[in-house]
């Protein structure tokens, strides 16, 4: 039986929907909200333990039904040069019992599966509205809504991303997120599929691609720049066209003969925040980004918001009493994130250094071994 009765969830994304996910499996009335009125956003993969967290939440299947699922002839972790050449295979799969198939999804319809799970187990997600005032008490928080609406929760989950409105309010002395020196571009196509999934590594950046159901195939790169940069559209299509025309490889070369000025383009700055423990304050915690943004360079930023919301379940279900049961989250997530963000921002660096690839792949591998623990 739940420590709670209900939740407030700040935030309808990845680790907001996913905390309501378990959360009302484990017996607590949830209500999200959310500013963003519709799903947005480009691709996300989703291996290792994070599979296994999507099963433990109920969705795997549905998921794995709208994604691609990277069988063992994938090659989209492989790595080659700006010619096309092999470098190196992407690691195997993991293999230990209860362990899913990766995926790779598109994160609109991730998030609508978790929406429409989370509405299927009773959750009310609001969108378009936020907390305005919250004051808590020894028996539960008085939240007002920006559009009015008041209620009262016995915990309040910050889920609100890399900016959080909550760590703002409930940790004004927690760190700012840190620019890492990198830009992440991305593009979603429509199209034929084009052979040669994987990473490509060129002279003025590095970009993978691999294809989604639909027709779609993601392309995301990643480029050092300064910081402070301020990319407008035409910046970063001139940016991405420089960067495809680096490449003679003939799936970039491809790729390139599709771009067109019109692209689907995304370009944000890769920035970072690790808040230290513990990440509660009285009724009020945080997860997912909001307490452990990351870069994308272990690809694990979306899983390790899965994971916090199959873990948070399981502390809520298995403590009396809701601090014990906060206390017991922080522990055991703290160690595993910390491992994600400070060996993805040590990947940022090695790679605006020009280290070697197998450095980075030693890196790589230490943590995905660790990774390889039990949440």
């Amino acid at each position: 039986m739940a420590c709670v009765s209900t939740a407030l969830i700040v935030g309808g994304g990845i680790a907001g929907l996913s905390a309501a996910v378990a959360l009302s499996r484990a017996g607590v009335s949830c209500d999200v909200l959310e500013l963003a009125e519709e799903p947005a956003g480009a691709s996300l993969a989703l291996s290792g333990r994070a599979t296994e967290a999507l099963a433990e939440i109920g969705v795997y299947e549905a998921c794995a039904a709208r994604s691609t699922v990277f069988g063992d002839d994938t090659t989209a972790a492989h790595h080659w040069d700006a010619a096309g050449h092999l470098i190196s295979a992407g690691p195997k799969r993991p293999t230990w019992p209860g362990a899913k198939t990766p995926l790779g999804v598109h994160r609109p319809a991730l998030l609508r599966v978790l929406e429409e799970t989370a509405r299927e187990l009773g959750a009310t997600v609001r969108r378009g509205v936020t907390v305005r005032t919250a004051h808590e008490d020894a028996d539960g928080v008085d939240v007002t809504l920006t559009d009015g609406t008041r209620g009262r929760h016995d915990l309040v989950i910050g889920a609100d991303g890399i900016r959080s409105q909550t760590r703002s309010r409930v940790f004004p002395e927690a760190p700012e997120p840190a620019y890492a020196g990198q830009f992440s571009l991305r593009w979603m196509l429509s199209g034929p599929p084009v052979d040669g999934e994987g990473w490509y590594l060129g002279p003025v950046g590095r970009l993978g691609f691999y294809h989604l159901p639909g027709d779609l195939i993601y392309v995301p790169a990643v480029v050092d720049l300064p910081a402070g940069t301020r990319l407008s559209e035409d910046d970063t299509f001139a940016l991405f066209t420089r960067l495809l025309d680096s490449y003679t490889a003939p799936a970039v070369v491809e790729l390139r003969r599709r771009l067109r000025r019109d692209a689907d383009l995304i370009a944000r700055p890769f920035e970072w925040i690790l808040v230290p423990a513990p990440w509660h304050r009285g009724r009020t915690l945080l997860v997912g980004d909001a307490a452990h943004a990351t870069t994308a360079h272990m690809g694990m930023g979306g899983g390790m918001a899965i994971e916090d919301a199959a873990v948070l379940a399981q502390c809520v279900r298995a403590a009396a009493e809701l601090p014990e049961a906060l206390d017991a989250f922080t522990r055991r997530r703290y160690p595993r994130v910390s491992t994600v963000v400070e060996t993805s921002v040590t990947l940022s660096r090695l790679e605006q250094e020009g280290a070697d690839t197998s450095e980075n792949m030693a890196v790589l591998s230490g943590a995905f071994k660790t990774l390889g623990e039990p949440y």
